[in-house]
């Protein structure tokens, strides 16, 4: 019969030899991925998003000999391809690569199927996309005082434009309204090329949306950039000032990701962020993106998972204040 001692002994070890047995197993399956192709998820149409992932796609199936596929699911602001990720089996071989809308704003606004922070684990992001606040150069508004001023002046008549309600230039707009006490009317479009159209023509006053979108009606002098909403200048719009610099915490950025289903192995997930770091890290790559409005912006995936925290909360908030449902 064993004693207590011995029986404790005899638990310790088992103990430390199936620890020492998982360790070696999740090591030999990173050695082992990927042995077939990896499926990046977009869960939106063609855009930026688009770009950033079939490029870091086509440098992981250089790097690793195995193909990289893009397969694109939009819909339901992203929701349709996070859900396709959230419920994949979790060995790295489905992977979202995604801008934080479905993450952070849909799940605040939609009774969507899956938990951002339960059912997916950040990998970590590549990109920051900064949106920029533009007008009709037809209207005469050059900065985001007259705006306000105007805005004052008429209260209600000034409209801004979105990609949808709840859409990172919605919220952006209704914390300009919230903050400088004016009233813009919101006018929802389905995506971010029909609210930039509805600028261009001049059926509404304003638009806070992708940088890269606006930066070739920038330069034609079509619109004018009143404020980007990082947290500081754009290197892409040096001398725009960043919105914050009038109204402190007025900051809104898209940031570029990837995440993969929960439970993912640990080892599989370091490989994968190694492998997407030395990509960020390429000269090449990010003058690519530089040249069509994108900056890179390396968050490694702890630090992404307490930002997509905050941000829930954020735009909970800010929700909250401003009325803003899916009805």
């Amino acid at each position: 019969m064993l004693t207590k001692r011995a029986f404790l002994s005899t638990v310790a070890t088992a103990g430390a030899a199936t620890g020492f047995a998982l360790s070696v197993g999740s090591r030999a399956l990173a050695d082992e991925y990927p042995s077939r192709a990896i499926h990046f998820i977009l869960p939106f149409p063609a855009g930026p998003t688009d770009l950033v992932t079939r490029l870091y796609a086509q440098r992981i199936s250089q790097d690793w000999h195995e193909p990289a596929v893009v397969d694109a699911r939009p819909g339901a602001t992203g929701s349709i391809g996070a859900q396709a990720v959230a419920q994949a089996k979790p060995d790295g071989y489905t992977l979202l690569f995604t801008v934080d809308l479905p993450i952070t704003m849909a799940p605040n606004l939609l009774k969507v199927p899956y938990d951002p922070q339960r059912d997916l684990i950040p990998i970590a992001a590549v990109m920051e996309a900064n949106n920029v606040l533009v007008t009709n150069a037809a209207t005469g508004i050059k900065t985001l005082a007259e705006l306000i001023a105007a805005a004052k002046a008429k209260p209600g008549a000034l409209t801004f434009a979105s990609a949808g309600i709840g859409s990172p230039a919605h919220f952006c707009s209704e914390m300009i309204n919230h903050q400088a006490g004016i009233t813009m009317t919101h006018v929802p479009y389905k995506a971010a090329a029909a609210a930039m159209n509805a600028v261009l023509a001049g059926t509404v006053t304003a638009f806070c949306g992708p940088i890269a979108q606006a930066l070739p009606f920038l330069k034609s002098g079509q619109v004018y950039a009143l404020g980007v909403s990082g947290s500081k200048p754009s290197p892409q719009l040096p001398g725009v000032p960043p919105l914050s610099a009038a109204y402190p915490g007025l900051v809104i950025t898209n940031w570029f990701g990837v995440l993969a289903p929960a439970h993912t192995p640990d080892a599989i997930r370091d490989k994968l962020a190694i492998e997407l770091k030395k990509i960020y890290d390429d000269p090449e790559v990010k003058q690519k993106l530089l040249s069509v409005g994108l900056e890179p912006n390396w968050i490694p995936g702890s630090e992404l998972s307490q930002k997509i925290a905050a941000d829930l909360k954020k735009w909970h908030d800010l929700m909250a204040l401003a009325g803003i449902h899916a009805g």
